[in-house]
């Protein structure tokens, strides 16, 4: 399959059909060229066990889930779980062999293929970040937090007041200024869809607290002319769930707001693109106010509180 991103065509192979569907719902919102050469390729095959990691240290470890093995411009992302990711910087390939696992657990597939394009796009000028970003009236938002502080809840919101939607996890910045869209499917719990008019119907009873699962559903298929190509980055946002009566905004000095971005954009192993990756950054905290979005529990407020921002 290939898929057209931005002026980049990936073309993705495995040898396992599920493979294949799993990864044509997550990247369907983008156009499907047929006759053009891929300018990237990433293949995901499926085998019985994890490869065995290469020999001697890791150069870099996130904890027990990810090891990276460096030798110049061929790279491994060792996953002692779900499996193994050879890259190849010079050709743009990437190489996969994963378990049956990787499949089977949320949100790894997706994981999966953005570790293995990422390094790829950065060399041609197209830096992912961990956020959510959706835009106004042509004025792009990026919303970025871990687990649990509210950014799926506030993209979700805004989505459902008519904002068009440009990653629900991973947007592309680049050195001009401007987020990029970015494939990927909706991903909340039940209690977050039914929140909302356009989503309530999508929403699953969750048996029991220790059972509950998250839903995930392609934003085309609720709002059918939801995606942007592109938006200049206008506001950045960390969200903050509180127990307060309103929504408020609370400045941060570039300074802190680059030391809060950090950690969601900057891949340690990857030393030669630090620079132009920092530099991006510090460019952008200096472009775009950044605040503080504390939260209440009236998410069908939050819109409105962003919107008057952007439009003062």
């Amino acid at each position: 399959m290939k898929w057209q991103l931005h002026d980049l065509i990936i073309e993705g192979l495995s040898n396992d059909a599920t493979v294949l569907a799993n990864w044509q719902t997550s990247f369907g919102c983008l156009p499907q060229p047929t006759a053009a050469a891929p300018s990237l390729i990433v293949e995901l095959n499926l085998v019985e066990a994890v490869p065995a990691p290469p020999p001697g240290e890791p150069q870099f470890r996130q904890g027990d889930v990810l090891h990276y093995f460096v030798a110049g411009e061929q790279v491994t992302a060792h996953f002692p779980r779900f499996g193994q990711l050879q890259l190849d910087l010079t050709t743009g390939e990437t190489r996969g062999r994963l378990v049956p696992a990787a499949i089977d657990t949320y949100g790894v597939l997706e994981d999966l293929i953005a570790i293995g394009l990422s390094p790829h796009l950065r060399r041609r000028g197209y830096f992912l970040i961990h956020a959510f970003a959706a835009a106004y009236q042509g004025q792009g938002v990026l919303i970025v937090g871990g687990s649990g502080a509210g950014k799926t809840t506030t993209g979700m919101s805004l989505l459902n007041a008519g904002w068009q939607l440009l990653s629900n996890d991973s947007p592309i910045l680049t050195a001009e200024g401007q987020i990029l869209r970015y494939p990927g499917v909706l991903a909340a719990y039940p209690e977050t869809f039914a929140r909302f008019a356009t989503t309530a119907h999508l929403a699953q009873t969750p048996i029991s607290k220790a059972g509950r699962k998250k839903i995930t559903w392609p934003a085309e298929a609720i709002w059918p002319d939801i995606w942007l190509d592109s938006a200049p980055i206008s506001l950045i946002l960390f969200p903050q769930i509180e127990n307060r009566d309103t929504h408020e905004l609370e400045r941060l000095p570039a300074a802190a707001t680059l030391a809060r971005l950090l950690p969601h954009a900057v891949e340690q192993w990857d030393r030669p693109l630090i620079p132009r990756h920092l530099a991006l950054l510090r460019a952008l905290v200096e472009q775009a106010p950044a605040y503080v979005l504390h939260l209440s529990p009236d998410v069908l407020a939050i819109p409105g509180v962003i919107e008057e921002k952007l439009r003062n």
